[in-house]
């Protein structure tokens, strides 16, 4: 029986031990020499696309007055915008809000005191022009916006130049894998494994402008840069 209960312990943990074995994952270096790299790509692109969002602040003793004030302005500022060519589907209202404003007295045993309303009209504007951004600003500004908040530009065709990226991050990884190979007195073999790594490519913000200073604003789009990290193994052979 005793000879039995060890035959039967040496089976269960065999077996438990072949089924771990099966699980676990099997990363391709560890099977053969291989060399683990990291490449690195970068490419450039002109933004061709503007966004902007500005609005108009209205204020009045009584709610209703701030609101007729902030529609009138914010008519005339959407004249403008279909005037310049912009599409309705470029155009959103991204917040509307009628605010009290409080007198607090100077002591407080009494509560605040309405003294007025604030009417707050906010859009988010898609400028596909960029020649006329500057102008653009200008206008908005004489017909009454008072509310310009930060500027960013975008590549619309941004995945030619993320592809870009990525071939580079490869000729980079292949260049590090070949020198170190080199001094090892190892021969380069083909990629086994490639992951990629997030990258950064978020749009270029301009600094936020006061819409008083808004005065034949000049605007730079930049460059935009899109990068990429690629993390390659290579199969290496000795070359002795």
């Amino acid at each position: 029986m005793k000879k039995l209960a060890v035959l039967l312990i040496c089976t269960l943990v065999l077996t438990a031990s072949e089924a771990a074995m099966a699980q676990a994952p099997e990363r391709p270096g560890l099977r053969f020499p291989s060399i683990t790299v990291i490449g690195t790509g970068e490419a450039f692109g002109k933004p061709d696309l503007a966004h902007i969002q500005l609005g108009i602040v209205t204020e009045d003793a009584k709610a209703a007055e701030a609101v007729r004030k902030n529609n009138e302005a914010m008519n005339r500022l959407m004249a403008m915008i279909r005037k310049r060519g912009i599409v309705d589907r470029d155009v959103q209202t991204v917040q509307f809000s009628v605010t009290p404003r409080y007198i607090y007295e100077k002591t407080q045993q009494e509560p605040p005191t309405i003294s007025g309303y604030q009417v707050t009209n906010e859009v988010h504007v898609k400028i596909r022009q960029l020649s006329i951004l500057g102008e653009f600003i200008d206008e908005t500004v004489s017909l009454g916006a008072n509310q310009i908040r930060g500027i960013s530009f975008e590549v619309t065709e941004s995945a030619k130049l993320l592809d870009e990226a990525r071939r580079r991050a490869m000729a980079d990884a292949q260049h590090r894998a070949r020198v170190y190979a080199e001094a090892a007195g190892l021969k380069l073999g083909k990629p086994i494994a490639i992951e990629e790594q997030p990258g950064r490519f978020a749009p270029y913000p301009v600094a936020r402008l006061d819409a008083r200073a808004a005065q034949s604003v000049p605007v730079s789009p930049g460059e935009q840069s899109f990068s990429i990290l690629v993390t390659v193994i290579y199969a290496v052979v000795d070359r002795r």
